[in-house]
């Protein structure tokens, strides 16, 4: 979707669910911790003015893809027909509103904040406003989002490396 589309922050939500919190999320603790299929899993939406890409990466031993992609799959699909937790939900507002103070430590955090505001028109107003509107998102924001966009049908899949066709 497009940065400025009314599903952003809920899928942004979403995605820190999925692959970005903690060890990397549910991806990383499924894939990486309890499977051990994947040194690296991870999720990050890659948002512009127009469109863009919910995208996956895993780093993973060339014996394990097959099952790494099944296991990152299922865990598409158990975002999107499974509600989060709500402390799932409580411990992703809680990481991406707390992360803000520490991304404007730098010159070049403030500078990337600032061209984000602009480039995205989102208001002189945005960081006042990024709490509350982090904080608003619902499980059920969470769930239709990730029915929306993670349909089993919908996705492309690039694999890397030795694989043999």
């Amino acid at each position: 979707v497009a940065r400025s589309h009314p599903d952003y922050d809920a899928l942004r939500v979403a995605n820190t669910i999925l692959g970005r919190f903690g060890m990397m999320g549910r991806l990383g603790e499924t894939v990486r911790e309890e499977q051990g299929l994947a040194y690296y899993c991870s999720s990050a939406l890659q948002t512009d003015l127009v469109a863009g890409a919910w995208v996956t990466s895993a780093g993973v031993n060339p014996a394990n893809v097959e099952q790494a992609i099944d296991s990152i799959l299922a865990e598409f699909q158990r975002l999107a027909h499974e509600p989060v937790t709500a402390q799932e939900l409580s411990d992703s507002q809680a990481y991406m509103t707390g992360i803000v103070p520490l991304s404007l430590e730098t010159n070049a955090g403030v500078a990337q904040t600032l061209y984000n505001m602009e480039w995205f028109n989102l208001g002189l107003d945005y960081l006042q406003r990024y709490s509350s509107l982090i904080n608003a998102i619902t499980v059920e924001d969470v769930q239709r989002v990730a029915q929306t966009y993670l349909r089993g049908d919908a996705y492309a899949l690039v694999v890397a490396g030795p694989h043999e066709v």
